[in-house]
């Protein structure tokens, strides 16, 4: 699992300040290490020497030329002045007055100066200030080295912030920079209407989590785009399909109707084979409205199913036996087989009724003199085989029959095109509603079967 973006940010800002800090203390500490002796026992020379020379020459000291050049070889060999003070502070000798200090050999740090007490042989206690001229001579050299040291190891922490710096900058770019550009890019991308773009990210942090949720909303976006497209293909079809569906059988009727007013049916056999005619097709255009009917409510989720509990036996063989009579007055066949043993099952048998209607007549209506229907119980499903024997399904058209509006007219034959193309959408909705499925096998000239399968409650 990556860090999170917060543990880096913090990660990022300890290790900017803490780590150019441990780097300058070590290096320091390091080079620093070999002049810690040194330093002492050097210091102590200087001091040893300090006051041996003022004891030595404590008589010479009221002749400060005098006790100046005495002192010359010691003040040349560690390159010092010395400030000598007596009690209350008064100002004994100063070698500046014979040897003013170079300022700009003056360190900027005030690290060259000491102040020792000297005990005089006549018991007297004076103060001296040791000052170094430069950092040239021992033990004062240790210091510029030191300061060296110092100033390297300054370096060398600046140059590991520098460092730092460069390389959190550029992972920060990468990791939140760089994919908050390729967002906005993304986002202009949707603005133009290309939904197929996704952002490319693979890491699992706060990022990653809003990328991926980005990518999933597109996802829905374009879904719903699709499905959009698809409703206002679909109502440009269903307006298409009610101005063709509803004006063929109107034509006619009107026709008939005017043939009659004009006289054309003559005696009363024309005039009943008319108003036959008529009847039909004021039939064909009720079923029409009641599929368009059914269908808006299907759009709208509204199709209600009333599920009661029904004797599958009794159920079958009534409805059945009412589909064989009406096919016998279309010079059609109908058979069946029940393979059921008597049990109760929860379905809603108006919508159920119209499931078989909807299947017989759509073979009927497609070139089909026999319908088989078989009713089966395998396992905790109850299968339904309806064949017919018609005209048979384009291979490249099953996978959209159960589409609405959908008719495979190349398949067909002008004879058989009335139909709405609602019919088989129907069916599989009301279906889906009993958790159920339809599956169709069909061949070109051969017919066609269909299988129902419903589970038990």
């Amino acid at each position: 699992m990556k860090s999170s973006l917060k543990n880096r940010l913090i990660l990022a800002f300890l290790s900017i300040i803490i780590i150019p800090i441990l780097a300058t203390i070590v290096s320091f500490l390091v080079g620093a290490k070999n002049f810690e002796s040194q330093d002492e026992d050097q210091l102590n020379v200087l001091f040893t020497d300090v006051k041996t020379a003022i004891r030595n020459n404590e008589d010479s000291l009221s002749n400060k030329h005098l006790f100046y050049t005495k002192l010359v070889p010691l003040l040349d060999h560690y390159d010092i002045n010395l400030t000598i003070h007596g009690q209350k502070n008064q100002l004994l000798f100063d070698s500046k007055e014979f040897r003013p200090r170079d300022k700009s050999q003056k360190f900027i740090i005030d690290i060259d100066t000491f102040t020792i007490d000297v005990q005089t042989a006549s018991g007297k206690l004076w103060k001296v200030e040791i000052e170094a001229n430069s950092f040239q001579a021992e033990p004062f050299s240790v210091f510029r080295d030191v300061l060296q040291v110092m100033f390297v190891s300054l370096g060398i922490g600046l140059f590991i912030l520098i460092l730092l710096i460069i390389l959190w900058v550029w992972y920060i770019t990468r990791t939140v920079i760089y994919p908050i550009r390729i967002i906005y890019q993304a986002t202009e991308e949707m603005r133009e209407g290309n939904l197929d773009y996704a952002i490319p990210y693979n890491r699992k942090d706060e990022i990653g989590r809003f990328i991926q949720g980005f990518n999933l909303m597109r996802e829905h976006l374009k879904e719903s785009y699709a499905k959009q497209k698809q409703y206002e293909d679909s109502r440009n079809v269903l307006i298409a399909s009610i101005s063709h569906d509803l004006r063929t059988p109107l034509s006619s009727i009107k026709g008939y109707v005017e043939g009659l007013l004009d006289g054309v049916a003559k005696d009363d056999a024309m005039r009943e084979r008319y108003l036959r005619v008529i009847h039909d097709k004021s039939n064909h255009l009720d079923n029409l409205i009641e599929d368009l009917f059914e269908y808006s409510k299907i759009e709208l989720e509204q199709l209600p199913i009333h599920k009661e509990v029904v004797d599958v036996n009794d159920y079958f063989i009534e409805m059945l036996e009412k589909l064989k009579y009406d096919l016998n007055n279309k010079d059609a066949e109908l058979e069946y087989v029940m393979n059921v043993p008597s049990f109760q099952m929860e379905f809603d048998p108006k919508r159920m009724k119209q499931v078989f209607n909807n299947l017989v007549d759509n073979a009927i209506q497609y070139g089909s003199d026999k319908v088989f229907i078989q009713v089966e119980q395998i396992s905790k499903y109850l299968i339904v085989k309806v064949k017919d024997n018609g005209q048979g399904i384009e291979e490249e058209d099953l996978p959209y029959i159960f589409n609405s509006f959908f008719r495979g007219e190349k398949s067909r034959s002008k004879k058989h095109s009335s139909g709405s193309g609602l019919g088989l959408s129907i069916v599989n909705y009301i279906l889906k509603a009993h958790h159920g499925s339809i599956n169709v096998e069909s061949q070109k000239g051969k017919g066609s079967l269909f299988t129902l399968t419903l589970p038990f409650n």
